[in-house]
């Protein structure tokens, strides 16, 4: 019965992920194709930058249903991996904080935490998996 439900969360979840990655990567491509820097209004440029970071927003709600769907086993792999992605990252951002309040370190593009935090949520699911034995 458990597995049955895992699949079904599991199928749930990519039939929503990939089409919004589609959505995604095409308001990308047309924000950028739309947005001249400094002859597009602001709150034109601001509403684009709002709309192309909505499917993000949606996945992160999105994974944390599909975590809600799972068994008990599944759920605490998944958010033990997603807790350390967010700590590594958390902690990244006040070490690069402090290295550029003290000018070790020019502006950084914020931007660049949102890819991180997914890479180290993979990189610490990955690990975990690899430690306990649990491909998969």
């Amino acid at each position: 019965m458990a597995q049955q439900g895992f699949k079904a969360a599991s199928r749930r979840y990519h039939r929503l992920y990939w089409p919004i990655m589609v959505i995604y990567v095409a308001a990308c491509f047309a924000g950028a194709a739309y947005v001249d820097e400094g002859t597009t209004p602001v709150w034109i440029a601001a509403s684009i930058a709002v709309a192309t970071a909505a499917p993000l927003l949606f996945v992160l709600w999105l994974t944390l249903r599909y975590f809600n769907e799972t068994d008990e086993y599944t759920r605490l792999r998944q958010l033990k991996a997603f807790s350390e992605g967010a700590a590594i990252t958390v902690g990244a951002i006040l070490v690069v904080g402090f290295l550029q309040i003290f000018d070790v370190l020019p502006a950084l593009n914020v931007f660049w935490f949102g890819p991180m935090f997914f890479a180290a949520y993979a990189a610490a699911f990955c690990l975990r998996s690899l430690r306990s034995g649990n491909i998969g």
